[in-house]
């Protein structure tokens, strides 16, 4: 990895690890204002996309609510030509807060950055792992 593409890798994996450890305030530390966050295979109610730190921000703590204790773990991470562009392949292990069930699953994301923070992220996982959550 280059240099910038190096530095951006590491951003990486401080967000996966502020989101093991429940830090979001430093967590949106790591993403611009603008911020334009991808679900492509989000299940209704949450919408596929959103737009702006403070909605991203929101989701987020709504999202790890549903969970006692949620960990990522990055399982590889590449640099791209473009020095500005990680994609990043992890995997989460965590427990659903409603029914105590482990909630597992693994993700693709790719992560867009502008002057060393993340301004595009966008986040495959496996829509099927999700239905635990519902249980």
């Amino acid at each position: 990895m280059t240099g910038q593409s190096s530095s951006n890798a590491d951003v990486v994996r401080k967000v996966l690890a502020h989101i093991s450890a429940s830090e979001y305030d430093e967590l949106a530390q790591h993403v611009t204002h603008d911020l334009h966050f991808e679900l492509p295979y989000a299940s209704a109610p949450i919408p596929n996309a959103f737009e702006g730190r403070d909605t991203w921000d929101t989701m987020q703590r709504a999202t790890f609510k549903m969970f006692t204790s949620f960990k990522n773990e990055p399982t590889a991470i590449y640099a791209t030509d473009d020095p500005d562009v990680v994609i990043a392949e992890y995997r989460s292990d965590a427990v659903v807060a409603r029914n105590g069930k482990p909630y597992r699953n693994q993700y693709v994301g790719i992560f867009r950055f502008r002057d060393g923070q993340i301004c595009a992220w966008r986040e495959y996982h496996n829509p099927d792992a999700t239905k635990v959550i519902a249980e």
